[in-house]
């Protein structure tokens, strides 16, 4: 029986300046040089030249699938194509878009498919949360909660969490769901996640809020858990099996 793959959530960083090198270099080696890349259709133009910038990192080949309709992500065809891919990189500029792109489709179902595989699934520049069970999205000024594509159900993910407010946030949502470990990834971070919840820092740093232990009153939170990770570092992740 075939081993299940690697989940990777990289924070914001932009991949044409090379804040994303370190992430891609070890994801494309996880996928023999071969990746798709899945976006918001307004995404293409950033999609080209990052699709340029991978070939020349020794990429063997990279497509693009610019989705712009649901009735698309529906297609079990190019779901089942897609399913076929090593690497699978969600990206987005706007998380929302994706996601009501994407959630609940035969596309959707194929990125779970590529993990069961034994392929990658990654998540970039805003699409971290997605990987989620539930996302927090939006920005700390104002902040909104939906439900993410559930393909690791055991966290919470904020990217740019190097922003204002962005701690608080997450401490929230993880506060009203003790059950989920918050992951806050600052700008140029990434983490591999692998089948039985082995996580590594590949990049950056990265915070993990666990409220599992803590108690609350109106006036305090006492027992929050949080790790302050930087590269090479590795941790435990809840895995619940599907």
């Amino acid at each position: 029986m075939q081993r299940p793959g690697w989940f990777a959530l990289l924070g914001r960083g932009d991949p044409l300046r090379g804040e994303t090198r370190a992430a891609e270099s070890r994801l494309l080696e996880l996928s023999g040089g071969l990746a798709a890349i899945v976006a918001p259709r307004k995404s293409l133009p950033l999609l080209e030249a990052w699709r340029e910038i991978l070939l020349s990192q020794g990429a063997r080949q990279v497509g693009l699938l610019a989705v712009s309709r649901r009735e698309q992500a529906m297609d079990r065809g190019l779901a089942g194509r897609l399913a076929e891919s090593p690497l699978v990189i969600l990206a987005a500029e706007e998380a929302d878009d994706l996601l009501e792109l994407i959630a609940g489709t035969a596309l959707a179902a194929a990125l779970g498919e590529v993990h069961r595989r034994g392929g990658v699934v990654a998540a970039a520049l805003e699409a971290a949360p997605l990987l989620g069970e539930t996302a927090p999205l939006g920005s700390a000024a104002r902040p909104r909660l939906r439900y993410g594509l559930g393909l690791l159900r055991g966290v919470a993910v904020e990217e740019s969490f190097e922003s204002a407010g962005a701690f608080h946030y997450l401490s929230e949502v993880v506060l009203g769901r003790p059950d989920l470990v918050g992951i806050g990834l600052e700008r140029g971070s990434a983490v591999l996640v692998d089948f039985a919840g082995r996580a590594e820092v590949l990049a950056g740093r990265v915070s993990l809020l666990d409220a599992s232990s803590a108690q609350t009153s109106p006036a305090a939170v006492h027992g929050l858990r949080v790790d302050v990770l930087g590269p090479h570092a590795r941790f435990a992740l809840p895995v619940f099996p599907e």
